[in-house]
């Protein structure tokens, strides 16, 4: 009972009986059901029956161990309440191996002591989690996997980063999710943590922010610099300035207080929200619990995409903090085709407005690349730039890509071959000619870009620079791939018709795409390529609107290998080419 508040984070060491943390936490849960319960209320729900009272001190030993639990002096048991919230604070980052403590372990801890908003204390460990490390994770670090392997495990710091920990409330994105880390390490010890009061900064930046509440965006409005807030020691250095100052907003702080309990799992992290969605394309809403939609997504196969969600993370990932936390629901809808799924998706965000939802893509994919006339003497230099389409000016013109995607490579490889932007700002004289080259070389002559590495690679050789002779060996295989025949269109989808066969679950299913609107779509049936062409070359009902063709020609310049795009100029060659296309992936299938 005499225990000091710093005293809440003791631990309690249960190395031998681990069987003891499944009876304390069957005392906790018992409170949480009621405020208080006398001493043979609580044994009996946690023992599963009324043991005979000569009994009680004996089986009640490892509950008054547990820092969570309090014996009042009346013999009633209640839950100890964490700290209150006071003027310092712990702000806490981790990188972990997975989404959920069941499926991740700790690699990096980064944790401030923060009062006000100068940090009194640190505490930084890279640890061995004891199990693999996703690349991503890695990446996010900054280290080599190998690295990992001379590193201390993480039970030569834990007890003292829970001493560091002390009695401070702890501040966090997706706060109870990043404490159960922390919890699930201290019970693989054999170990429990006292109550922690735990503050959501998540649920902080919904109250100052309409829309997706990123730490990125809430630092920025509160006039924090952020650097690269992927690592964790960046993301708790940014914390430490942020959560302050939006404790002292007015009306914040209730909403966003949470005595640490085992909880319920996430919608998003339960097994059973993938397998209930069949694995068909559609859309699904994730949605809150007053109903609001948070996020849209489309998917190819809704069970599989449903899946990802429950194995990685969303933070580091996919830049959707908080939103594990705060779905409480997901609808869903179901589409034949993945192309109508994303059709729908884009209407439903333009209805729906999900605060989740920041990339907006409704302008037409730029897949063109257009080199300007000369400009008047006096005026900037002219620059190789990316459009929709062809214009009807005099300009060079070059195209279409497949996608955007491949126009911006093409152009960001030429800029950097023939150096252009450094040419730009320093001699005007020798960019004209470099960007004559660099167009040369885009339309597929690759000697002038050869010559210009080269010639780099010898003044780097010579120099003895290092980093510049890798840069020339990186740029000159990327010069011998570039293959603009493979890269071009033989028409732009937006005045023509493209049939496109590929492979897919029940066989190989065809779309015909006709100057950009979705207008048949069929499966081949019993091996049948004949029926199979015929069927798609006979339009039907339009399954998608001119207000969708720039959905559509994003998703017509998607399909990669093994997808063939075929251009449809007359029936029969036409024909012939998607018979073929089916026979060659139905033989690749079987």
């Amino acid at each position: 009972m005499g225990r000091a508040t710093s005293a809440r984070h003791a631990l309690y060491k249960l190395s031998v009986v681990p069987t003891f943390v499944a009876l304390c936490d069957k005392a906790f849960e018992a409170l949480g059901r009621s405020e208080s319960l006398s001493e043979p209320a609580l044994l009996a729900a946690v023992y599963g029956g009324q043991p005979p009272a000569a009994l009680y001190a004996q089986l009640a030993t490892p509950l008054l161990q547990d820092p969570r639990l309090e014996r009042r002096a009346d013999g009633c048991w209640v839950r100890r309440s964490a700290a209150s919230l006071a003027d310092e604070v712990t702000v806490l980052a981790l990188a972990t191996t997975g989404p959920t403590p069941g499926r991740g372990r700790i690699v990096h801890i980064g944790a401030l002591h923060v009062a006000g908003e100068s940090v009194l204390q640190r505490f930084i460990a890279t640890v061995h989690p004891g199990a693999r490390v996703p690349t991503y994770v890695a990446t996010r670090l900054g280290i080599e996997p190998g690295v990992l392997n001379e590193l201390p495990p993480l039970d030569a710091v834990f007890d003292t980063f829970v001493q560091f920990l002390g009695a401070r409330p702890v501040a966090a994105q997706d706060a109870l999710l990043t404490w159960s880390f922390i919890d699930a390490e201290a019970r693989r010890r054999g170990t429990l943590l006292g109550p922690q009061l735990l503050i959501d900064v998540n649920e902080m930046a919904r109250a100052s922010l309409d829309d997706k509440p990123t730490l990125s965006r809430v630092a920025q409005s509160l006039g924090v610099a952020v650097g690269r807030v992927e690592h964790p020691d960046e993301e708790a250095r940014v914390l430490a300035l942020v959560v302050p100052r939006l404790l002292r907003q007015d009306g914040r702080v209730a909403s966003v207080l949470a005595s640490h309990t085992a909880g319920t799992e996430s919608v998003l992290r339960r097994g059973t929200t993938a397998r209930a969605l069949p694995d068909q394309p559609g859309i699904y809403v994730l949605r809150s619990a007053d109903q609001q939609a948070l996020y849209v997504g489309k998917a190819r196969r809704l069970r599989s995409r449903m899946q990802a969600y429950v194995h990685r993370p969303l933070g580091p990932t996919r830049r959707l903090e908080g939103l594990v936390g705060a779905v409480d629901a997901v609808d869903s809808a179901l589409c034949e085709t993945d192309l109508e799924a994303l059709v729908l998706e884009e209407r439903e965000i333009r209805r729906l407005q999900p605060r989740f939802n920041t990339v907006r893509r409704q302008r037409e994919p730029r897949t063109w690349l257009c080199l300007p006339l000369l400009p008047a003497p006096g005026r900037a230099p002219r620059r190789i730039q990316v459009c929709a389409r062809r214009g009807n000016d005099e300009a060079d013109y070059l195209g279409p890509f497949r996608n955007e995607a491949a126009a911006e490579h093409a152009r960001q490889l030429a800029r950097a071959v023939f150096e252009l932007d450094h040419l730009r700002r320093i001699d005007r004289l020798r960019y004209e000619p470099a960007l004559l080259r660099a167009w040369s070389f885009l339309q597929g002559d690759l000697d002038p870009a050869v010559v210009a590495i080269r010639e780099r690679q010898r003044a780097a050789a010579t120099s003895a620079d290092s980093a510049q002779l890798r840069q020339c060996e990186r740029l000159l295989a990327a010069v011998h791939n570039y293959d603009v025949g493979a890269q071009l269109l033989p028409a732009d989808p937006r005045e023509a018709r493209y049939a496109v066969v590929r492979p897919c679950p029940s066989g190989v299913e065809g779309f015909l795409i006709d100057r950009g609107v979705l207008v048949q779509y069929t499966l081949m049936q019993e091996d049948d390529a004949t029926r199979f062409a015929v069927e798609l070359l006979t339009p039907g009902r339009p399954r998608t609107s001119d207000e969708d063709i720039s959905v559509a020609l994003r998703w017509l310049g998607g399909n990669r290998a093994p997808a063939r795009l075929i251009l449809v100029v007359d029936e029969q060659s036409a024909r012939d080419a998607i018979e073929d296309a089916a026979f060659a992936l139905r033989a690749v299938e079987t």
